[in-house]
C-alpha cells in the first residue's frame, strides 16, 4: 500500500520546513493536513444505543487543500462537469485575429466582427467538406471574445466543433 499524502506530511514535513522558509500559511497548511482526522482535532464517538458498537470519529480539519477532506468536492465538481459536457465527439478550436489588425479592430469593430465569424465559417465549412480531412457537414458553434486575460485587446472566436 502507497503512503498517504498525510503520512507523507508527517514523516517529512517538519524536516523541509526547517531547512526552507516557508510563510504562515503554508505552515498552516502543513499541520493541518498531519493533523487532519486525528485525535490532535479532536472527535466523537458514535455508539450503538444497545451497547453493541463503538467508534471513535476524529474531526477533520477542513482545509481547502487537503486531500481527505477536499476529496468529496472534487468528486462532486468533476461530477456536475462531466454532465456539462456534450455527449458527441468534438473539438474546441480557437481562431485568432492578428494583433497587427487591431488598429482596424477598433476603427470598425462591427464590420471586423462580421468579416472573423465569415472567415471562420467558411473556413471550417471547406476543411471538413474536403474529403482529405473529414468529408463531412460539421455542426459547429462559434463565441466571440475580444479581451485576453489581461484585459488587453484580444478578438479571438472559441469554436465547438461536432464532427
Amino acid at each position: 500500500m502507497e503512503p498517504s499524502i498525510q503520512a507523507i506530511f508527517g514523516e517529512h514535513f517538519e524536516a523541509y520546513a526547517e531547512t526552507h522558509p516557508l510563510p504562515g500559511h503554508q505552515r498552516r497548511v502543513g499541520q493541518a493536513i498531519i493533523n487532519c482526522r486525528t485525535a490532535a482535532l479532536g472527535g466523537h464517538v458514535q455508539a450503538c444505543p444497545e451497547g453493541h458498537i463503538e467508534r471513535v470519529w476524529y474531526n477533520s480539519c477542513k482545509h481547502r487543500v487537503c486531500p481527505q477532506c477536499n476529496q468529496i468536492q472534487i468528486e462532486r465538481w468533476l461530477d456536475f462537469q462531466e454532465a456539462r459536457l456534450i455527449s458527441c465527439p468534438h473539438h474546441h478550436l480557437i481562431f485568432t485575429l492578428s494583433h497587427d489588425l487591431n488598429a482596424l479592430w477598433v476603427l470598425n469593430t462591427a464590420v471586423m466582427t462580421g468579416l472573423l465569424f465569415r472567415a471562420v465559417q467558411e473556413t471550417l465549412l471547406e476543411l471538413t467538406a474536403d474529403p482529405r480531412y473529414l468529408g463531412a457537414e460539421p455542426g459547429f458553434l462559434l463565441a466571440l471574445h475580444t479581451w485576453g486575460r489581461s484585459l488587453s485587446l484580444h478578438p479571438h472566436i472559441h469554436c465547438l466543433l461536432m464532427v
